[in-house]
């Protein structure tokens, strides 16, 4: 990995100083790059904290022995008052990355409860790339609102049965009508600590049940594995 930007614009009138840094990632791995975390922390001459900026990016897509770009920190701003040039040349950035692959399961579709009350369910155990498991998803029909909107609560516990921190677990839920045409969608995700679980909770809150009569919720699940982590530092050139 390397830093291809980093940036200061000069002060502004409230004495703010944006930062900018991109950087670019070789993916030498035999695997698809489909989420990347990380973080940058930014110090001052003195190595004091004075900003920084969290990465968690799953839109980009890095093929195997491919290279691409993320932008690490986009506009980030510190003060004037904490640099002791008051431009922000003598910041200094702390890059780290990880880069995750994606293992995607199709787990099945859940028929839409007919009536308030009522409760669908996916009886099975699916395996999760290895590293976990799916312990069955269930579709609770609440209530209905005084408007017909159904309220729809779905759950499904998902292990972490490896000695490895999951970063990302995801449960995928699409509203498909009777003509396979999706109406809407949900996803609930959370990271999972080595052999613990949780329970996954996406849910519908304004869907009818007369536009999802004879319908169906196509679920699916998915585990982000790291595949490689990177660290860089750099010092910023002025904005041209």
């Amino acid at each position: 990995m390397n830093i291809t930007k980093f940036t200061y614009s000069p002060p502004d009138r409230d004495g703010d100083i944006s930062l900018e840094l991109d950087a670019i990632i070789e993916n030498e791995s035999d695997f698809d790059v489909e989420l990347v975390m990380g973080s940058v922390v930014v110090v001052n001459a003195d190595g004091v904290t004075i900003g920084g900026n969290e990465i968690d990016d799953d839109n980009i897509f890095i093929a195997s022995k491919d290279s691409g770009e993320i932008s690490a920190m986009s506009w980030a701003r510190i003060k004037k008052a904490q640099v002791s040039d008051g431009t922000g040349a003598e910041s200094k950035a702390y890059l780290s990355m990880t880069t995750y692959r994606r293992e995607y399961v199709k787990v099945g579709s859940l028929d839409v409860p007919s009536k308030a009350g009522e409760m669908t369910t996916i009886k099975k155990v699916v395996s999760l790339g290895g590293a976990g498991e799916l312990l069955g998803i269930s579709c609770l029909r609440s209530k209905d609102a005084d408007d017909g909107d159904m309220e729809l609560e779905f759950f499904a516990g998902v292990r972490n049965t490896s000695d490895e921190y999951i970063a990302r677990a995801q449960i995928s839920v699409k509203a498909m009508d009777q003509r396979d045409a999706q109406i809407e969608d949900t996803i609930d995700y959370e990271a999972l600590a080595a052999k613990s679980g949780k329970v996954f909770t996406p849910s519908f809150w304004g869907l009818k049940y007369g536009k999802m009569k004879n319908g169906a919720f196509v679920i699916s699940a998915s585990v982000f594995l790291p595949i490689e982590s990177y660290s860089a530092e750099g010092t910023p050139i002025k904005e041209d």
